[in-house]
């Protein structure tokens, strides 16, 4: 008989510890595997300036002419705003002169005092001001209303010529549409031929490597790999063609799943085997139809959901003991050991009482 593996499992601590630092095993993976698909992402791609060079750049001038125009029409509207502030002031102070020299004269009128002629000078001083700061503003404020017809009338030739642009720079948006695409692909390929490689060596590592006491870390490599393979998928691929890769890989996962476990019902492997086996002896059931086992002490208990219900269900005693076939399914759970010749668990590797290692039968 093969030699087992007798580590166990290790403590709860044990499998805690390996549980969190598998986790942080594959989120370290994960981040490994970004900066790669980072450094292998950072390929130039082309420049859609160097497609719209090679076009005829007769529409592309006139609409940076137009432009410019109407920068400089904005810029002058502003300064004629700016200079209408500095009328507006101007008018002010001069009606504040012109309102302060007519409360004097209108004084001077309801007093009888002669109006000073140096008061009537500065007076009509301050109405001359006032009618020529007036007209600048007046003039001032035209001449924005006609930059402002201009600035109205370029940008319709602005949003026409942009049209013109549009349709002109399509052939080259095409084939830069096109150039980008292929360039996504390639990039994503090159991903690929590194992460796919680890992804296959990773599965075929836990595949391959069941009783390996590294196996957790090849699970955690796998996912890691497979999170990154999805990404590149998600990125580089068309969503068209993503969703079938998807749903493939969804669809292989979950028959590789379900092979997995109607393989391990029609035939389970040894160590699930044993597992049962030990489960159902400690039951006092049959191991293979579960029926009650009916020895010893246990013969004439009373059986419920939860066992027998005697205080006698201990182990039976030498002169009790002797081999016992299942009556339900046949099967021999009770046999003489070959080595020591006390009777043992058949369908258990070891003897109980000499620890002689048997070979293994599902039912004899």
């Amino acid at each position: 008989m093969a030699k087992r593996n007798r580590a166990g499992k290790g403590t709860f601590a044990q499998r805690v510890g390996t549980f969190f630092l598998c986790a942080l095993l594959t989120l370290f993976f994960i981040w490994l595997l970004d900066f790669l698909r980072d450094d292998v992402g950072n390929i130039e791609g082309p420049d859609r300036d160097t497609f719209y060079a090679e076009l005829d750049q007769a529409p592309e001038e006139l609409l940076k002419d137009l432009r410019r125009q109407q920068a400089e029409v904005t810029r002058q509207v502003q300064r004629k705003q700016g200079s209408q502030g500095d009328y507006k002031a101007s008018m002010e102070n001069a009606r504040q002169v012109m309102q302060g020299m007519v409360d004097l004269k209108r004084l001077s009128i309801e007093q009888g005092v002669v109006f000073p002629p140096s008061d009537q000078e500065a007076l009509a001083a301050a109405t001359a001001r006032f009618i020529a700061a007036q007209k600048q503003f007046e003039t001032a404020n035209g001449e924005i209303t006609a930059l402002n017809f201009q600035s109205y009338d370029l940008e319709d030739q602005i949003r026409e010529q942009v049209v013109v642009v549009t349709d002109h720079r399509r052939p080259a948006d095409e084939l830069f549409e096109d150039a980008e695409e292929t360039h996504e692909l390639k990039t994503g390929f090159y991903k690929l031929a590194i992460q796919l490689p680890l992804f296959l060596l990773a599965a075929w590592l836990v595949s391959s490597r069941k009783q390996s006491p590294y196996r957790p870390i090849y699970l955690a490599a796998l996912v890691a790999t497979f999170w990154e393979v999805s990404v590149i998928a998600w990125e580089h691929f068309d969503r068209e063609y993503f969703k079938y890769i998807a749903i493939i890989t969804a669809i292989v996962i979950t028959l590789g799943f379900l092979r997995y476990i109607l393989a391990n019902a029609s035939k389970p492997p040894m160590e699930l085997l044993l597992r049962r086996y030990r489960a159902s002896y400690e039951r006092c059931r049959c191991p293979i139809c579960d029926f009650s086992l009916r020895r010893g002490s246990l013969r004439e208990a009373v059986w419920t959901r939860k066992g027998p219900l005697t205080t006698a269900a201990a182990a039976p005693t030498d002169a009790e003991e002797r081999p016992y076939t299942c009556p339900s399914c046949g099967t021999i759970l009770f046999d003489s050991c070959n080595e020591c010749q006390k009777i043992r668990h058949s369908l258990l590797p070891s003897c109980e009482n000499c620890g002689a290692e048997h070979a293994t039968e599902g039912a004899s």
